[in-house]
């Protein structure tokens, strides 16, 4: 994109954007035996019923595009005979059965025509369970894996552009998108991989997926929209036969298949005439955050608010005065999803009603507009924001974020160029026992780690390595004696022998750093409540607690005793040299240091303070449980210290008051061959055996326990959740409604409020407004009554990020803001109080009934309801949820093809990885490395195997 013709944002004002929660992306979804995906939309019924494109040549499409709108795709249509020909229904139906296409019911895979079983749900007390209507509710479970949907979407200004442009040059942008969608697909199919031999330890790469493509013109609202439905069969031909094949690598390259087609579509664009302007995205501060977005320059940023509402309400009056609703009323036939004239005729009248110059001659011949360009070291910063170690893919994926709308080849030279600045990592570890013949490219491609992540990393383990016999910092063992028995009978209780031996480790038997790690609910607390009285009976009496977050520092300094801040406010004070409490000026020989919950903090936050304590000559403890939620940001620096000294461990949960519970939750730990539960992150990589054998028994646990509560499509699991959360006996604040993301909460957030309301709970109108969490914007809806999280800590307001409080009142402003009247409730021991905000001037405020899984680490209640995200549940995850619970009743939520894949996912580790553990590439040589991206895509671009562009 850098041509002669650009022009540099330096010299005009930088096109930038506020970020979007409506960013369109490639989308993959897994389809149930019934064809269904998790909505519970039937794909191939959805999918045949479109009307195809080609029947409206001549007037509103203008040259013949050569194919109908379904069409089919990939390698393995081609080894079929498919390329070129009618999409038939009935062939359809006989892939997605695993068949071959044509009625000769051919088995394409070992589960063909396997059926799922309609299973009839059981309430807690064992009755049929019983839909709001009364009828008795019925799952679908099993079955043939019919495939994927897999959904290519152009950016809004192309969309808008072939709603308004010329039949001839619709066609065109058609033809533009359509070679993209195949690019993507192109991708994909390279990195599908499929399983041979005995126990399938043999990974290889498929020849071939069969595909039925299909575009749409227009979303749900019926907007402009133009995308593809790509539909990926469970079948592919490989190594000579048919089979199935393993979607793992297809999600694993998602965005980068999205960066191909964005890549490619944009330089379709500039061929077809169009200038690509480059656009800035700014956080709601107006800082740039360093992603870019490209559009069609000259399609205004007015024009494409006004078609990203997702409501019909908010295009008022466009043409002839009509509003829109009269507007689709007067043109829309039916009320299924309208032909492609009714939606070209009504957005030919309404696009240029909003002040779009629709001329195509205007908008054809302008240049490139660049925004301010993102160096290398800012692409290696963004790209290294939450991890250590990266993938080329990754590498793909960030190049586009920095520097979209550029060429397919230059996005491949940017990605070279950075590779070679960086540290060769060793491939991903596998166990030997799944190593075979072939092994899937995850095992064998070279990883990339920035050059200043293995400094941190290198740094924190000299630092372990250097104090490790500071006997300076050491409390005598007499004193240790003495406190711990003095303990003893105040408490008129007995220490375990694990309790002891952590209290000998971190104040008698350590140097400058010592690490504890223990199992969730193990009761840390009390160990802490020890250590701490005898590093005060040995005059090193000023402790201070570091957290993840101000409201973790809160509980931690209630339940020691010690003074206590977020980790960000006591590496801010030091690196200032500021004072560090009222009693502790700063740092000293006499200092000790507690990180709590440290498996959740990240490598330099480590490695700083660790510089800090070493300069001081005082002792860092770091406390947690590796095994749980990892940090944000990039790398374990806990893990790497264990690794240099070892750990005291705590494996006996005390938390949960049911044995069963206590059972499921040790079940989430590995143990090693002694039996003995596996508290670090570097033992060796399980065997896929091993993680499948793992899942099942967590798994059949929680079903033993009555915990898992699957439903047809995921409208329906939330629904279930929130008559059971409504229903609850439990106090409000004793209900813990755990969600991944925040489509999620925001969805079940609405269920809520709608029960709360037709119980009284809420009073009068409902109020839409901007809440604001850290650098995120979103719509919130309230009513005098609900339930409100504070997101941001404020000394002048008296409040916490974290805070619970109520609607008391709620007045509209002279200015048009909200006033709302705040009862925030106290902290332990504390009555609540009362604040006064202004949403023009303070809007850091989000619904209350739901918490995502990372921030509830630390929380603890009777009843725990988790709505399960299949792309985001894993071991670690699925632990802290199930942990959270302390008395009564746990359960999970979903769609049960999000479940089975959840199921799957129980027994599979994400622990963040350090580049130094992992291993430079240099010390493995003997493994032989996958190819590049750039020969692997190379090669299937330049190969003709017969798949129609």
């Amino acid at each position: 994109m850098g041509d002669s013709g650009s022009r540099w944002s330096g010299l005009e004002p930088c096109p930038t954007r506020q970020i979007s929660d409506t960013e369109r992306m490639l989308k993959l979804t897994p389809l149930t035996g019934t064809g269904n995906n998790a909505r519970g939309d039937n794909v191939l019924e959805y999918l045949h019923a479109t009307q195809s494109l080609k029947d409206l040549t001549g007037y509103y499409i203008g040259a013949d595009l050569g194919e109908d709108t379904m069409r089919w795709r990939g390698h393995g249509a081609a080894m079929l005979d498919l390329l070129g020909k009618d999409v038939d229904k009935a062939a359809m139906i006989e892939l997605a059965a695993g068949f071959s296409p044509d009625g000769m019911k051919e088995k394409l895979c070992q589960n063909a025509g396997k059926l799922p079983e309609k299973v009839l749900k059981l309430d807690k007390g064992g009755n049929p369970r019983l839909l709001p209507n009364g009828h008795p509710d019925f799952v679908w479970k099993g079955g043939h894996q019919v495939g994927y949907d897999c959904v290519f979407n152009a950016p809004k200004s192309v969309s808008l552009l072939l709603a308004f442009a010329t039949p001839d040059e619709r066609s065109a942008i058609l033809k533009a998108h359509r070679d993209a969608v195949d690019q993507g697909l192109e991708y994909m199919e390279s990195k599908v991989e499929t399983r041979r031999g005995k126990a399938g330890i043999d990974v290889i790469p498929v020849d071939g997926l069969v595909i039925t493509s299909c575009d749409h013109l227009a979303n749900r609202n019926l907007e402009p929209h133009l995308h593809t439905h790509n539909m990926l069969y469970g079948v592919a031909y490989a190594d000579g036969k048919w089979g199935g094949w393993e979607s793992s690598e297809l999600f694993r390259h998602q965005k980068a298949a999205d960066t191909i087609y964005m890549a490619h579509l944009a330089e379709n664009m500039r061929r077809l005439g169009y200038g690509i302007e480059q656009q800035a995205e700014v956080d709601p501060d107006q800082q740039d955050t360093g992603v870019r977005s490209w559009k069609v320059a000259g399609i205004d940023d007015a024009t494409i608010a006004a078609f990203s509402t997702r409501t019909h309400e908010v295009l008022e009056a466009m043409t002839e005065g009509l509003s829109h609703q009269e507007a689709w009323a007067k043109t829309r036939a039916h009320k299924d999803e309208p032909s492609p004239e009714e939606l070209f005729s009504t957005w030919e009248k309404v696009i240029p009603a909003v002040g779009q110059d629709c001329n195509i001659a205007n908008l054809k011949g302008r240049a490139d507009i660049l925004a301010t360009p993102r160096s290398d070291d800012e692409i290696l910063e963004a790209l290294h924001a939450t991890t250590a170690i990266v993938a080329e893919k990754d590498l793909l994926w960030e190049v586009s974020r920095a520097r979209a709308g550029q060429s397919p080849e230059a996005l491949l030279a940017d990605v070279k160029r950075l590779k070679e600045s960086m540290v060769e990592i060793a491939p991903e570890r596998q166990a030997a026992v799944d190593q075979g013949v072939h092994v899937s490219r995850r095992y064998s491609e070279t990883r990339f780690a920035w050059s200043k992540i293995v400094d941190w990393e290198q740094d924190v383990q000299a630092r372990a390595e250097a104090r490790k016999d500071d006997l300076s910092v050491r409390v005598p063992e007499r004193i240790v004696d003495s406190v711990i028995a003095d303990y003893q009978q105040e408490k008129g209780f007995t220490l375990s022998d694990e309790q002891r031996n952590a209290v000998y480790h971190l104040c008698s038997n350590s140097g400058g750093h010592a690490v504890m790690a223990g199992v969730a609910g193990s009761g840390k607390t009390t160990v802490a409540d020890l250590y701490k009285r005898c590093f005060e009976a040995n005059g090193q009496d000023k402790l201070i607690g570091a957290c993840t977050s101000r409201k973790a520092a809160g509980k931690l300094k209630e339940e020691s005793g010690m003074e206590a801040m977020s980790i960000t406010k006591l590496l801010m004070k030091l690196d200032n040299g500021h004072k560090l409490t009222k009693d502790i000026p700063g740092l000293t020989n006499k200092s000790v240091i507690v990180l709590d919950e440290a498996g959740m903090v990240d490598t330099e936050a480590v490695r700083r303070l660790m510089r800090h304590v070493d300069e001081a000559g005082g002792k860092l403890i770091l406390q947690g449980d590796q095994r749980q939620l990892p940090a944000v940001r990039p790398g374990a620096g806990m893990s790497l210290v264990s690794e240099k000294l070892g750990q005291a461990e705590l494996t006996e949960i005390r938390r949960q008051k049911n044995a069963e519970d206590r059972d499921i939750a040790i079940a989430f730990y590995d143990r090693d061959a002694q039996g003995r539960i596996i508290l670090h992150n570097r033992s060796e990589p399980k065997s896929r055996r091993d993680v499948v054998a793992k899942g099942a028994n967590i798994w059949k646990k929680l079903e033993a326990r009555g915990a898992i509560d699957a439903y047809n499509t995921r409208g329906e699991a939330m629904d279930a959740l929130a008559r059971d959360w409504l229903d609850s006996p439990h106090a409000i604040d004793n209900r813990l409604l755990l969600v991944h993301d925040y489509a999620d909460s925001q969805a079940l957030t609405e269920k809520l409020r709608e029960g709360l309301r037709e119980r009284g709970a809420l009073a009068g109108d409902d109020h839409t407004f901007q809440g604001r969490r850290d650098k995120r914007l979103y719509d919130m809806t309230v009513a005098v009554g609900d339930r409100v999280r504070i997101t941001k800590n404020d000394n002048d307001l008296g409040v916490e990020n974290g805070d619970m409080a109520q609607v008391e009142s709620i007045t509209r402003t002279a200015t048009g803001s909200l006033a709302f009247g705040l009862r925030v409730e106290g902290k332990p021991g504390q009555p609540s109080f009362a604040v006064a905000v202004d949403t023009d001037q303070w809007n850091h405020l989000q619904a209350g009934y739901c918490r995502t899984v990372h921030d509830a680490q630390g929380q603890g209640k009777p009843a725990v309801f988790h709505f399960a995200n299949a792309r985001m549940v894993d071991n670690q995850s699925a632990l802290v949820a199930f942990t959270r619970l302390t008395s009564d009743k746990y359960r999970m939520y979903g769609a049960e093809v999000e479940l089975e894949q959840v199921k799957t996912r129980l027994g599979a580790d994400r622990l963040k990885q350090n580049a130094v553990q992992e291993g430079f590439w240099k010390q493995h040589a003997q493994k032989r490395p996958a190819p590049t991206m750039e020969q692997e895509y190379d090669r299937h671009l330049q190969q003709d195997r017969g798949v129609q562009r």
